[in-house]
């Protein structure tokens, strides 16, 4: 239960999501000069947030930050209140009554709508369904994926489009040993699908990629990445975009395409 009692003792703080953002706050405030007790309330059973559900399972990597905010969680200042959500179980103004602040670090819940044709068909979801299906999201967990058509699409030239990507064309036994839902390594053993896309609406200049996650992907296994050799053909705009000194990952994400652009032609058993 809630401490109702603002009137006596430390200042009670109730921070809403459990996320990097929510332990990052929870550590600033345990830090400082303020004497404070912390209420972390978070919808979903289990903290952390996306660097549970949304870092792919075969980067581990990613996930050790994990290690700080279990140590955050100790601290007998902190309270942690799973699968309690808001406008459900308690309103704002209920934890405005309990407390003397209320942190929301919740993010966005739902996707931004695309606003193109066809958005609604069958077989179209968003990134958040599929990276949440196979991380084991409750909320997304029980989604099910057409893998059986031999042609899969991505929209976005991202790292989550890379991850999407990776995850898709990588050897299933290559998933075995990461912390991938074993739902999703089921469905991903039965996959038929053999050419992946990323699509972009902008040019290589302006992708989003990390250099380290774009050249992944043309490492793996029985895969290879190709580019169309005159995507990499640029205009003026583009040449001035890349010219800037500040540009490193612009510079080195149009030479990755570039080398991708040479494998026209090689085979692998899947392509993307």
């Amino acid at each position: 239960m809630l401490d109702g009692d603002k009137a006596h003792g430390a200042l009670h703080i109730a921070i809403v999501g459990s996320g990097p953002s929510g332990f990052y706050a929870a550590e600033a405030l345990l830090r400082s000069d303020q004497h404070v007790q912390i209420d972390m309330i978070e919808r979903l059973p289990t903290p952390y947030g996306l660097v549970r559900n949304g870092v792919a399972p075969d980067h581990p990597k990613l996930k050790q930050s994990i290690l700080v905010y279990d140590r955050i969680a100790r601290h007998e200042k902190f309270n942690f209140l799973g699968n309690v959500a808001i406008g459900r179980d308690i309103s704002i103004a209920e934890l405005q009554g309990t407390h003397h602040a209320v942190v929301l670090a919740c993010g966005a819940h739902d996707d931004r709508p695309m606003a193109i044709p066809g958005k609604d068909l069958a077989g179209s979801h968003t990134a958040m369904e599929f990276v949440g299906w196979y991380n084991g999201h409750p909320d997304y967990r029980d989604r099910t994926f057409d893998l059986s058509q031999d042609v899969a699409v991505i929209i976005g030239q991202g790292n989550v489009a890379a991850d999407v990507c990776r995850i898709l064309a990588k050897p299933v036994d290559e998933l075995r040993n990461s912390d991938i839902a074993e739902h999703a390594l089921d469905a991903l053993a039965r996959s038929k699908i053999k050419e992946i896309h990323a699509i972009g609406r902008r040019g290589p200049a302006q992708a989003k990629f990390t250099a380290k996650e774009l050249r992944e992907l043309g490492t793996i296994s029985d895969s290879v990445a190709t580019v169309d050799p005159e995507e990499c053909v640029l205009n003026e705009q583009s040449e001035i975009e890349l010219a800037d000194q500040s540009n490193v990952n612009g510079v080195k994400n149009l030479e990755i395409f570039r080398s991708f652009a040479e494998q026209v032609g090689t085979n692998g058993r899947r392509k993307i």
